[in-house]
């Protein structure tokens, strides 16, 4: 099934939510991230999901059950409710009403004729499952000033006070900051508990049945896995124009399941790209079976990074099974659980091939198993991060700059490793065990459970390439290398980046996962042949791959994969604005045809001299890698056209100072024009992050 019939069969069970009621003072708009204020009613909306009562059941008979995010529909619940709205039935305060839009096949293009159901408010449910889920995940990332959290979008302002967008003499739309429910309370917004129950809060609601309603397809439950595509039908931004914006569509897929051990999912985090409004969105996957609800996302104080959280179909089942008491809530034989395919993917076997690599000064990154000896490729800049103009690869803390490696090494004879190298000279050059003493400990994801074990410096390339390579010293036949392409990628072609981004060890995630396309590949003169590299003016071989997949701290060391599950890049770095702001859709992966040399040394590491030709300067690379144009030679000399050099009205060339200003007017304007960055200042504005 294409995508194009999953959202046609989406389409079905999207509703939009309507919220509106008195607001004298604007109160009301301070917990959304949008509202419509007018004549001292403020109106919100949310997404939503309808679907039917079970057979037999005489209110099922007469009415549509709908599930939206319950903060569209706090901020207009009656005091004494708002603390405990899930403990009793809640009741909103006088003049408030909820309407529900539900897609309608004919043609309405007149806002004010638009289908509007009048709903009623059977209650406000907590997930315990999935909050506690949001509230582990908030705890263990906890520490650090850069993983303090909050609930909301990031496009919401940070200013308290309201900000003017669009207004009229009827009314006026506003866009304002979200500030936590628990916040307005008096409550901690901080509070990790808080947080979690205020993200995965819903509300029932109920609408007359329509005609148009009373033959609705049957609904497939799935629970997903890593990599699996989903997508979501909402109305962002809806009251502002629900013509424009009612059931809008956005794809993405599943980054990572929590737990990630066990086959039932409290809480799925979502690689999509969500606007305000979606909360309450239904989420479906790519055969049209029935993942979740969408809430609203976790975002990162000082990065302003967004997690998008899924709430999935059981967590929501099992605590709305006793609201309604003896009347069942949800379809006996109307929805059927689908527990997904049981055969690995290939995406989802090179997860296996993916490691955890931390280091004593609380830094972590992403690594890849090459072979089954244990030899692990990652990143030089998480060894080494002061050489990239970083403290610590994803850490504020200050971390000392250490010693060179050559500096430690003649003072630590003692520590040289005696079944890698025995050669002096290569020792010296490659120095591997001056970051011995940092701690270095990698976690095999693939065991059950989950194994520590300490690792080694083998390699850490002087050259334009940020790539190091560890030995572990675990090895096992159950360890699973990863597979690699050394063809160039297709621009366009589907990617998937698999690593540990943005969750640290203390989350217990297994790599999440992020789909999107190869954007561009960046291709340097040469070749590489046998492990060697030849300069050829004439040939070329990629030198870097631009994804959209979403890249985050933590990711370095990680692998691109295609369809396939082959490796075809090195995950190494994203785009960042001067401003400071990531950009985690641009990032830059080093191809798997240029490190050919690393994959030769992994058959039998013997062979140094392999590796020694990543060491070597190579001015096409380093250009590529510094976002910089290549040197290349000076244009030769154009000489003026006839008509261009100046003569008397006699037509004899003028001879002497002017004659020679011209010409030396010319020459500086082709040298200015044959240097690299005098006409661009992207280097300035964007820079690479490494993560």
């Amino acid at each position: 099934m294409g995508l194009p019939e999953v959202a046609d069969f989406a389409r079905n069970f999207a509703v939009m939510v309507r919220v509106q009621g008195p607001d004298p003072k604007g109160l009301k708009m301070r917990n959304q991230a949008f509202h419509h204020y007018n004549s001292g009613r403020t109106t919100l909306s949310a997404s939503g999901m309808f679907f039917m009562g079970s057979d037999g059941d005489e209110r099922s008979s007469r009415t549509v059950f709908v599930l939206t995010a319950a903060s569209v529909i706090e901020p207009f619940l009656l005091q004494q409710y708002r603390d405990n709205a899930s403990q009793d039935k809640a009741r909103l305060i006088p003049g408030a009403q909820i309407d529900i839009l539900v897609e309608d096949n004919d043609d309405r293009p007149d806002m004010e004729s638009l289908p509007w159901l009048p709903a009623e408010l059977l209650g406000i449910v907590d997930i315990p499952q999935s909050s506690t889920a949001v509230q582990s995940l908030i705890e263990a990332s906890c520490g650090l000033m850069e993983n303090g959290w909050e609930v909301g979008w990031s496009l919401a302002s940070h200013s308290r006070g309201p900000q003017h967008i669009i207004g009229n003499s009827r009314a006026q739309v506003e866009h304002s900051s979200f500030q936590s429910q628990w916040l307005m309370l008096g409550t901690d917004s901080s509070n990790p508990s808080f947080m979690g129950q205020s993200v995965t809060r819903i509300a029932l609601l109920a609408i007359p049945l329509k005609q148009s309603m009373a033959n609705l397809p049957k609904l497939q439950i799935s629970v997903p896995k890593r990599g699996d595509i989903l997508l979501v039908m909402g109305s962002p931004f809806g009251i502002l124009s629900p013509v424009h914006f009612f059931d809008n569509i956005s794809i993405g897929s599943v980054a990572n399941t929590y737990p990630s051990s066990s086959f039932s999912r409290s809480l799925l985090m979502a690689d999509i790209r969500c606007l305000p409004g979606m909360e309450g969105s239904p989420v479906f996957d790519e055969q049209a079976q029935f993942v979740g609800l969408l809430t609203r996302p976790l975002r990162q104080k000082v990065s302003g990074t967004e997690i998008q959280l899924v709430i999935p179909w059981e967590a929501i089942a099992s605590s709305c099974s006793g609201l309604l008491q003896d009347e069942p809530l949800f379809p006996r034989n109307g929805i059927n659980l689908n527990n997904g395919s049981q055969i690995s993917s290939p995406v989802e076997k090179a997860m296996s091939s993916i490691c955890l690599i931390t280091t004593d000064d609380g830094s972590w990154a992403s690594g890849i198993l090459l072979n089954k000896k244990g030899l692990v490729l990652t990143n030089a800049h998480l060894l080494e991060p002061w050489r990239f103009g970083k403290t610590s690869v994803n850490s504020e803390r200050n971390v000392t700059k250490s010693r060179t490696l050559e500096t430690f090494y003649k003072s630590n004879q003692n520590l040289l490793p005696t079944n890698y190298l025995t050669n002096e000279n290569t020792l010296s050059r490659h120095s591997l065990n001056g970051i011995s003493q940092r701690g270095i400990r990698v976690r095999l994801d693939f065991m059950d459970p989950w194994l520590w074990t300490d690792a080694r410096i083998v390699y850490i390339s002087k050259g334009p390439l940020d790539i190091a390579l560890l030995q572990i010293e675990f090895a096992s036949d159950q360890i699973c290398p990863i597979v690699m392409d050394f063809s160039c990628p297709s621009p366009g072609s589907k990617a998937y980046v698999i690593g540990h981004g943005l969750f640290g060890p203390r989350c217990d995630f297994l790599p999440s996962v992020c789909f999107g396309v190869i954007a561009k590949v960046i291709e340097a003169k040469g070749a590489w042949k046998h492990g060697s590299y030849e300069p050829n003016l004439q040939k070329h071989f990629p030198a870097m791959l631009e994804t959209t997949a979403t890249v985050h701290p933590g990711s370095s060391g990680g692998a691109v994969v295609n369809s396939d599950g082959r490796m075809i890049g090195l995950v190494t770095s994203n785009a960042k604005h001067g401003g400071g702001t990531v950009i985690p859709h641009l990032n830059f992966s080093i191809p798997c045809a240029a490190l050919e040399p690393v994959f030769e040394f992994s058959k039998d590491l013997q062979d140094f001299r392999i590796l020694e030709e990543l060491d070597k300067p190579n001015e096409h690379l380093s250009s590529v890698w510094a976002l910089m144009p290549p040197l290349y030679p000076k244009p030769a000399p154009v000489l003026p056209e006839p008509s261009q050099i100046p003569t008397e009205d006699n037509g004899k060339v003028i001879k002497g100072s002017r004659f020679s200003k011209f010409v030396a007017e010319s020459n500086n304007l082709l040298k200015n024009m044959a240097q690299p960055g005098t006409t661009s200042s992207y280097s300035s504005e964007l820079m690479r992050s490494k993560l």
